[in-house]
């Protein structure tokens, strides 16, 4: 008896059944990207570039993770305000958050993947004025916003370069970073600014290019070696009860720094699609980023987010006696190295 169309269908159609069925299995298998908050520490800049295009690439969600960024209001408000709740990851300044683990243990969140492996923060002087050392500043006037990082671990930078801090007056001003720079070089009152080097550069070349040859700059990571920088950490919630998507977060993280590394305008871009900012000030930030607080001989021993476990205790230690912290948190309260990537899948040098 011969087939009929109908009945070869019909037969194709049973034949075909357990291959939809499997298929069919499997999507509704794969579990909904898992939501996330992340507060970052600025507002959206070119230090945060490959950050930005992790996600544009689809890192985060490869990893199964849907992450919500929220503009920040200073890498050192970035710790706290993970503490505080309504966060799971955070990116900010990793001596915040040592302040953080010393005064409420049970709440700090976790570093995970130290980004910067050497101090972003500086003092600007007047390239002809009188401060050509750090020394220098005692018996002067130093300003910036009061919760820069640079103000913030000024203590661990007098300490380290033998400067008396009690004989430097800190005091603090609402001002833009080039609005402050001009005040300092058009006052006898003002000899120094608190700021990240890659911030101070980027703001005179936004408002006021002819200042930049005017300026010098007493740099931490010269005069206070200890200290790290910015820094990914989770909450203690994540840690322990969504171990694999903290590994993902990671991960993701990771792999947008590797890709910067390969196109630096794809960061950029990535940067400006949010920003509105301006291309060559967005860059300068971050090749200035890149240069000094990430090009640290140690990334090429350890990798990029990695750290030294015996330098980051002295930094705790540095932190615990100029900042009057209640207790010195142990190298585990601050960050944790179980989460990286292999050495080989990480940035080990930036330095170009």
């Amino acid at each position: 008896m011969l087939a009929t169309p109908t009945s070869v269908n019909r037969r194709r159609a049973v034949q075909a059944l357990p291959v939809l069925l499997g298929l069919a299995s499997a999507v509704l298998a794969t579990p909904p990207p898992m939501p996330v908050r992340l507060l970052l520490n600025t507002g959206y800049s070119g230090p945060q570039a490959w950050i930005l295009l992790a996600e544009d690439l689809g890192y985060f969600k490869r990893e199964g993770l849907q992450v919500e960024m929220t503009p920040g209001a200073g890498a050192y408000t970035a710790a706290p305000r993970v503490a505080g709740g309504g966060f799971d990851f955070g990116y900010g300044d990793i001596h915040s958050l040592i302040e953080v683990a010393a005064r409420e243990p049970g709440r700090a969140p976790v570093a995970v993947f130290t980004a910067f492996n050497a101090s972003p923060c500086t003092v600007a002087v007047d390239a002809d004025g009188p401060v050509r050392a750090p020394r220098d500043l005692e018996g002067r006037q130093v300003i910036g916003h009061d919760s820069d990082v640079a103000l913030r671990t000024f203590g661990a930078f007098c300490r380290q370069t033998g400067v008396d801090a009690a004989r430097v007056r800190v005091n603090s001003s609402w001002g833009g970073m080039a609005g402050m720079v001009e005040q300092m070089l058009g006052s006898g009152e003002v000899h120094g600014v608190f700021g990240y080097v890659s911030t101070l550069a980027a703001a005179l070349a936004a408002a006021r290019p002819e200042l930049a040859q005017r300026v010098r700059y007493l740099k931490y990571a010269e005069h206070a070696p200890d200290l790290y920088g910015s820094a990914l950490f989770a909450t203690r919630r994540m840690l322990t009860e969504h171990p694999q998507a903290v590994r993902g977060m990671v991960r993701a993280f990771n792999d947008g720094l590797v890709a910067l590394t390969r196109d630096l305008d794809a960061g950029i871009d990535a940067v400006l699609k949010r920003s509105g900012g301006r291309r060559e000030v967005e860059m300068l930030r971050l090749k200035t980023t890149l240069d000094i607080e990430m090009a640290h001989a140690e990334g090429r021993r350890l990798g990029i987010g990695d750290v030294d476990t015996a330098r980051l205790a002295r930094a705790i230690a540095l932190m615990a006696q100029t900042r009057g912290l209640p207790r010195v948190p142990a190298v585990g309260e601050v960050f944790v190295r179980d989460f990286l990537p292999p050495l080989a899948a990480r940035v080990t040098s930036l330095a170009r």
